[in-house]
């Protein structure tokens, strides 16, 4: 079975945040698995091996450079992982006391 995303890779890098353990994971979309149950794809966290759903909303411009593997990212501000929904990736926007996207509080 093919699935639509594996056929084509933006270049683009991604970075989300585990739920699991809290790892920041920063990953280039050629590393990519498929599952019929993660069409969109996923990768492992590097940490706690739980699989993190991929979604484009996770995209972020010329932050990390480009890599064959997911990586675990420094430790990274509290300040700094609040500008991120930790269940969704989606970045908030100031003064934001829910993510807009999932609900979740900030």
């Amino acid at each position: 079975m093919a699935y639509k995303r594996a056929e084509w890779h933006s270049g683009l890098t991604y970075r989300q945040t585990c739920s699991n353990c809290s790892t920041v994971v920063t990953y280039k979309d050629d590393v990519l698995d498929f599952r019929p149950w993660y069409a969109d794809g996923f990768v492992y966290c590097p940490r706690c091996h739980s699989p993190l759903r991929h979604r484009e909303t996770f995209a972020i411009d010329g932050v990390a450079p480009h890599t064959a593997t997911a990586v675990v990212d420094a430790p990274v501000a509290d300040s700094a992982l609040a500008a991120f929904c930790p269940q969704c990736g989606k970045r908030f926007n100031d003064g934001d006391a829910f993510c807009a996207a999932c609900g979740t509080k900030r």
